[in-house]
């Protein structure tokens, strides 16, 4: 049995066993060797502990693990063994700088490039766009937006990481964060820095290192930093508990409601919101899709807010929800324009019927209502599916007008004008002339159904009927109280309902109705 070490690697301590160790050791000590000459050689080889370390903690589920040979192998693995990466002079590094191969990258702030916070270097690096054309982006979109832009500006800030170390500008450039990078990029600094070194005038500067404006911004940096990460944790979990309860409400109406549809333990198919062509459980599917896959990623994205370190979830994953949601929202697109192509057109047939066998000097006009499919005598444009009592089942709709005109001749006349929508004229005529309408004649009274049937496969359709009832003139009729809510208040006056009532030069008159004025008895009123 090996026995344990504690080490302590960029600050973050690991038990590793003795075997795993000793190749840890020389593996370091190989590259340090290799470094023996550059004058870089402590800033490169912090940065290569850093990456172990970093490497090291993605590979270990709990901090108590113990690191055995295995996870040296692993990190040999990405950081490439000293020999191979060498550098031995520029020609070299230049020739093998055009062989690297490329990882992916990783949103950075870029703080090296930064004129504000270092967000606009840190997207260019990540989308591969001139950091000129995205801050021009920045500016027009701030005024175009009237500063709401500003306010994702700094939200963004808050919530990206800083590229501080060597491994994350290298991931943020989208290189693999190996020991030939490594060295290049603490090589490339360090000679930046001192070229910097050599213009410095450390007479003008001495005194002015860190005058007191300077390190005020910096304290104010580390409390705006501060504050920024508990609004961060907050919004984290605001997100959470939001994204998590939507997600549990879509799974649980999708598992209940797909499991009613499919053992067809009750029916959605003519619910409004389940109107498409498609069966109801793929509809539920399909709409769980929509709506649960924004919600996810609102989840993903609390989570990475609550746990720095989370892992993403990768790009293949995120390439297949993308395109799942995107067919979904097309097929929901394509069929609900289908549907709504059906109302695009209208027409209308008109029946004329003559009612011979109502020659009489009073007649009585009602309207007939149908306990079984209604209740109470009721105007609707809303449709539903009754069933009579031959199990047979029908769309039904109380969405009718009723008109009373005086007639040219001495016959009544039943004017039926059907109207319906569809995608086509021919077609809406079609199902407009499948309207079904009836009235019965009894003892010189007409009894107007309240209603119509359709095909029940026309839910979704829009259909009504205008009847106009013509009747001669000086013919002596009543119209029932129960017509009111289906005649046009304008044609009749309310008070003439129940009353006898003729035509007589093209204007409605009551015969029976007495009113009072000025103290005066009038047995007539016209209108």
């Amino acid at each position: 049995m090996n026995k344990t070490i504690n080490i302590n690697l960029a600050n973050v301590f690991f038990h590793i066993d003795e075997d795993a160790f000793r190749k840890l050791d020389q593996y370091l000590k190989t590259i340090e060797k290799y470094l023996s000459n550059e004058e870089s050689k402590s800033e490169i080889l912090q940065d290569i502990e850093a990456r172990i370390a970093e490497i090291f903690s993605n590979n270990i589920n709990h901090g108590n693990e113990v690191i055995t040979t295995k996870h040296v192998d692993e990190v040999v693995e990405i950081m490439g063994e000293p020999e191979a990466y060498r550098i031995e002079d520029d020609a070299d590094f230049s020739s093998k700088k055009t062989h690297r191969q490329h990882a992916t990258k990783k949103l950075y702030r870029d703080i090296d490039r930064n004129y504000i916070g270092g967000v606009s270097s840190g997207l260019s690096h990540y989308i591969g766009l001139d950091v000129f054309w995205i801050r021009l982006i920045w500016v027009i979109s701030a005024f175009l937006s009237f500063g709401i832009t500003l306010g994702i500006y700094i939200l963004l800030w808050i919530l990206i990481e800083p590229a501080r170390t060597t491994a994350e500008k290298l991931a943020m450039q989208g290189e693999p964060v190996n020991l030939s990078n490594i060295e290049r990029k603490v090589k490339e600094g360090y000679d930046k820095f001192a070229d910097k070194v050599g213009d410095i005038d450390y007479e003008k500067y001495s005194q002015q290192t860190k005058s007191g404006v300077t390190r005020f911004f910096d304290g104010l940096g580390e409390v705006l930093r501060t504050l920024g990460q508990f609004l961060a944790k907050f919004l984290g979990l605001i997100l959470f508990l939001i994204s998590g309860l939507v997600l549990v409400s879509l799974l649980v109406s999708l598992f209940s409601f797909g499991t009613i549809s499919v053992l067809e333990l009750g029916d959605f198919s003519h619910a409004e919101i389940f109107a498409l062509d498609l069966p109801t459980w793929l509809q539920l599917l399909i709409y769980f899709i929509i709506a649960a896959i924004p919600f996810f990623y609102l989840l993903i994205l609390s989570l990475k807010l609550l746990f720095s370190n989370l892992k993403s979830i990768g790009k293949t994953t995120h390439i297949s929800l993308l395109a799942l949601w995107i067919l979904a929202v097309i097929t929901v697109t394509t069929f609900g324009v289908k549907k709504g192509l059906e109302r695009t057109y209208s027409a209308e047939v008109v029946e004329v019927e003559s009612l011979s066998n109502l020659a009489t000097d009073t007649l009585e006009v009602r309207m007939n209502n149908n306990l079984l499919y209604s209740e109470t005598l009721i105007k609707s444009s809303r449709q539903k599916l009754v069933v009579d009592n031959n199990n047979q089942e029908f769309l039904y709709s109380s969405n009718l007008n009723i008109a009373l005109k005086p007639a040219q001749d001495s016959i009544i006349k039943l004017r039926l004008e059907k109207s319906s929508s569809a995608s086509s004229v021919s077609l809406a005529r079609q199902r407009a002339s499948e309207v079904d309408y009836n009235y019965e004649i009894r003892n010189d009274a007409l009894k107007l159904d309240s209603y119509f049937l359709n095909n029940p496969e026309y839910l979704d359709q829009n259909f009504s009927l205008n009847i106009t009832l013509f009747i001669p003139e000086n013919m002596i009729f009543r119209v029932d109280n129960n017509l009111q809510i289906f005649l046009n208040r304008r044609a009749i006056d309310p008070e003439y309902f129940g009353h006898l009532v003729k035509f007589e030069d093209q204007t409605l008159k009551c015969i029976d109705c007495v009113i009072e004025t000025e103290g005066e008895v009038i047995e007539e009123k016209s209108i």
